[in-house]
Order: structure tokens, then sequence, then C-alpha cells
């Protein structure tokens, strides 16, 4: 393999639960209260993703939602903290390899994450601003390929979302799932499953 894919949260941070709860404390704000599969629904898509899909069930004022949406967030991701072995595998990996960060996220949260936990390393960059279409279409990872001047079929993407999975595999890329954020039930999809980033099969799948 010639390069790994990163996802960013859910991945090397742990900050998931602060997009799922920042939604569920904003709907339930305007009166609406998801159900335990609704929930699962927000782990690894976009707040402009899943609002849409909500808003054909639901009625609710969206510029409302957003702006509470976006205050619980900033309050929950201060508790966030970085996944462990996540530094040590990016340092690890970037000795053979070329990286990429891949990530639902706008860039201004991708640099602020970058400045709280010190994450360097990577090659390049794609984010919520560079691609239409989201998980789980491939773009954005196929986006990342083509910045680091690799072919798909050259590429490892680690993720912990289904959209994540979906992406990956829909680009037509090796992918390895990470139950940070669901079971490895939900991940089969992924060419193998991994409970902790300091499993030795990851550096022995991309060969180094």
């Amino acid at each position: 393999m010639k390069a790994v894919l990163f996802d960013l949260d859910g991945v090397i941070v742990d900050s998931e639960f602060a997009n799922v709860g920042a939604g569920v404390r904003a709907f339930l704000d305007t009166g609406i209260r998801l159900s335990d599969k609704e929930k699962k629904f927000i782990i690894g898509r976009h707040p402009a993703d899943y609002t849409k899909i909500f808003a054909k069930k639901y009625s609710f004022d969206f510029r409302k939602f957003v702006a509470v949406r976006n205050h619980y967030y900033d309050e929950m991701y201060k508790k966030s903290r970085l996944y462990p072995y996540a530094k040590q595998l990016i340092a690890r990996l970037k000795k053979g390899v070329l990286l990429a960060l891949v990530t639902s996220a706008p860039l201004f949260m991708v640099r602020r994450a970058q400045k709280r936990f010190g994450i360097r390393g990577f090659d390049a960059f794609v984010t919520f601003e560079d691609a239409r279409r989201r998980k789980p279409a491939p773009d954005v990872y196929l986006l990342a390929a083509k910045r680091l001047k690799v072919k798909p079929k050259d590429c490892v993407v680690i993720e912990d979302s289904i959209p994540g999975v979906m992406a990956a595999k829909n680009a037509k890329m090796k992918c390895i799932a990470v139950t940070n954020t669901n079971p490895a039930s939900k991940l089969k999809k992924a060419d193998f499953i991994v409970k902790r980033l300091n499993d030795k099969r990851i550096l022995s799948y991309v060969n180094l």
C-alpha cells in the first residue's frame, strides 16, 4: 500500500459524542425527542446531512436549530480527547506511506484539533469544504487519493462509522474499521476490524 487515509472524529479524536450529543440536545430543545435508532444514524454524518433528512419527518426552525446545535457542540467538544495510540500509529505510518486526513468537519475544526492535540504528519487534507457529496459517497476519499497522487487501489482507509466504511468501499479502497463508535457487527463491510489502533495487523496490512 502507498497511502493511509484517516477519518478524524471517531478514529483519531474521541469527539463523536459531541456531534451526536449536540444534535440530540438541539432537537430536544425544539421539542423533538430522537429515537435510539435516529441517534445512531447521526454517527459519522455531517449536521447538514442528518438535519435535512430529519426535516422530512419533523418540523423545526432550521436556522435556530443550527445555532443551538453549534453552541452545544462547542461546549461538548471541550471534553474531547485523543484516542489511545492514534499519534503513535500516525508517526509509524509516516515513515513508510503517504497520509491524508479525510473528514466531514470544516477546515477550521481540523485546525483546532491539530492545535489542541498536536496532530501532525499528514500530506493532504480533505474537509467539508472540498466535496459536494459527503460520505457514504466516495468523493472525499477519491479526492484524497488524487491529492496524494496515488491510485485508489493503493489506499487503505481507517474508519469508525458506517457511512465512512461505505465511502471507502465505494471508492474501491481497502478499509480497516475501528470499533470506537460502532460495534463490529455494524462494520462488517470493512476488510477487517480492530478494537484499538495499536493492533499489529494494521502495520502488517499496510506492509510496514
